[in-house]
């Protein structure tokens, strides 16, 4: 299997940094064992998948587009395109996404990504409430509020998750 070449190596101190030069309340935990998915993370911190939120990056003719969804569930790309007015985005795969971004896939931060990447935050994860993402690194995570979230990126917010993925049986 081929593996991206990260020419700019990014962890959790970009996502820490971030989010301290824009004054947002945060905390950035380790965890016991590489997380690989939000919902193993979510497992991991014995939290709902709807309080654990993933990152999948999306790519057009323009700037690429990072998109937070709960865990469990995945961003639906039509409601993608309709929420950013950009019909030619597409899902990067996790070998493009950790090229563009500098994070594996599977450590992809809400925040602290680099250059223009602009953030669509599902409307289910801007609330109050304390959401739990993986921090750019396999074995942290970044704890913080989804309006704080908001704020700090100025994402857009819209109902971008498809429906829940179905359990394993």
């Amino acid at each position: 299997m081929p593996f991206a070449i990260l020419r700019d190596v990014r962890g959790s101190v970009e996502v820490h940094n971030f989010l301290v030069e824009r004054d947002v309340p945060h905390e950035v935990l380790p965890v016991p064992g590489r997380t690989r998915s939000a919902e193993r993370l979510a497992a991991l911190l014995d939290l709902p998948l709807s309080e654990v939120g993933k990152v999948v990056l999306y790519e057009g003719a323009g700037d690429s587009v990072a998109v937070a969804v709960p865990a469990g569930s995945a961003p639906d790309t039509e409601l993608v395109r309709k929420a950013t007015g950009r019909p030619d985005l597409l899902p990067a795969s996790d070998d493009r996404a950790a090229e563009l971004t500098g994070y594996l896939a599977e450590s992809l931060p809400p925040v602290g990504l680099p250059g223009s990447f602009s953030l669509v935050l599902d409307r289910s994860l801007a609330g109050d409430a304390v959401l739990y993402f993986p921090a750019g690194e396999a074995r942290a995570v970044l704890k913080i509020r989804g309006k704080d979230l908001a704020r700090s990126t100025r994402a857009k917010v819209a109902k971008v998750a498809g429906p829940p993925a179905p359990a394993p049986s």
